[in-house]
């Protein structure tokens, strides 16, 4: 979780103008564990800044994604936002559709640094990204559904 001041520095240094909302923007997404999307940023920022459009937060996620402090994840139904930048997999949820970062107690990111490089090295592909996703059901989902088939019993 990173600080207001910190959130401020790091915009600094990747040269975007820092103002109030592109601050609350960048807030929701870089101290977010959940993969926002656009709406669900919206609604986090609305009430600190009634008059914020979506259009406002559409140009302040590209500017972000352009510094290289988050990252899109396109999904059928709509894009989520991120800002881990290291490789790592996402677990994503069929039915409620939340997005996680695995556990990274895990050596996850050396077996996905490990397939990148094998796959750079035994191909002509020149990798400039990765994206790994496992998708399944979350732990809310898999007790909600276990609560319905024992009420339905």
């Amino acid at each position: 979780m990173l600080t207001q001041q910190e959130l401020v520095e790091r915009l600094r240094e990747w040269e975007v103008r820092v103002t109030p909302q592109r601050l609350a923007i960048a807030e929701a997404v870089l101290n977010s564990t959940d993969h926002p999307s656009v709406q669900q940023i919206f609604e986090r920022v609305k009430d600190h800044f009634p008059s914020m459009t979506l259009a406002t937060i559409y140009s302040t996620l590209g500017v972000l994604q352009r510094s290289g402090l988050i990252q899109e994840l396109p999904f059928q139904k709509m894009s989520r936002y991120e800002a881990n930048m290291e490789p790592h997999v996402n677990l994503v949820c069929v039915k409620c559709e939340n997005v996680i970062d695995a556990d990274t107690s895990v050596d996850i990111h050396d077996v996905v640094v490990g397939l990148r490089s094998n796959i750079a090295r035994n191909s002509e592909f020149e990798i400039a990204g990765q994206r790994m996703d496992f998708y399944g059901h979350c732990p809310q989902c898999v007790a909600d559904r276990r609560r319905g088939e024992l009420s339905e019993v």
